[in-house]
């Protein structure tokens, strides 16, 4: 939904044009602000109910993102676009606080986001992976602060037949582990592909996927978007030997 009234360019237009002054997303001279940007903070900036969604677009989309991306949520790119990817930084935020996971940014999410309350992490030393598998998101920690939060989908709880001719249960272990192998590219199984995984249990690995829904679906692995899985091949967060610890 494209929002061009004069009360919402009131509000939030200085704020939200102040924010990407900020993060470099816009140039100086593109926007003359009347309030210094210094006093204007993205994690200030109140994200409106407007009921945003995916393929809404304008300045409530765009102020919405750079609070999601301030407050720890990986959004990819802030650009006004409410894509798959906006989507699933909101199904993470809504997870996080115990919302009806449906992407929607209603009054509710949009209040669970304005308060910024984040989960708190189990672990309390050194940079760790974390995958609440009850709140179904993956948490980058280091030293008991959220670097980033994304949403996942974890084992389906389903049973399904191996390749061995066995059936077994879709479920992704519960414990401390540590990533032991990576392919930096699609990995074929029998299974399917998984795109650039770090495994970290047998055949357990955090992975790209086309589809990361809002629920358990996976056959054990932690799925998480393939634009997030690249920002993590690319960020100092998850290298080899990183400590992964899985709970409920």
């Amino acid at each position: 939904m494209l929002l061009t009234s004069h009360r919402f360019a009131r509000t939030f237009g200085v704020a939200v044009a102040a924010t990407m002054l900020a993060t470099g997303l816009l140039a100086p001279a593109a926007f003359a602000a009347p309030a210094p940007a210094s006093s204007i903070s993205t994690t200030s900036t109140t994200v409106p109910f407007n009921k945003l969604q995916l393929g809404s677009s304008g300045p409530a989309v765009l102020a919405l993102q750079l609070k999601l991306a301030s407050s720890g949520y990986w959004i990819g790119n802030a650009n006004g676009h409410f894509t798959d990817l906006t989507q699933q930084a909101v199904f993470a935020l809504q997870k996080a606080n115990g919302l009806n996971r449906d992407g929607i940014v209603n009054r509710w999410t949009s209040a669970a986001l304005n308060r910024a309350v984040l989960p708190t992490p189990k672990t309390t030393t050194g940079l760790v992976i974390e995958v609440s598998l009850s709140k179904q998101i993956l948490m980058i920690v280091q030293n008991h602060k959220i670097i980033k939060i994304f949403n996942i989908s974890s084992g389906g709880g389903y049973v399904y037949a191996t390749d061995r001719g066995y059936s077994t249960l879709a479920v992704t272990p519960p414990g401390t582990f540590h990533v032991y192998y990576q392919v930096d590219k699609w990995d074929i199984g029998p299974l399917g592909g998984l795109y650039r995984p770090k495994y970290f249990s047998g055949g357990i690995a955090v992975h790209g996927s086309y589809s990361v829904p809002p629920l358990p679906a996976s056959h054990g692995c932690v799925r998480i978007s393939l634009a997030a899985m690249d920002w993590l091949w690319t960020s100092p967060y998850i290298p080899m030997g990183t400590r992964v610890v899985v709970y409920q």
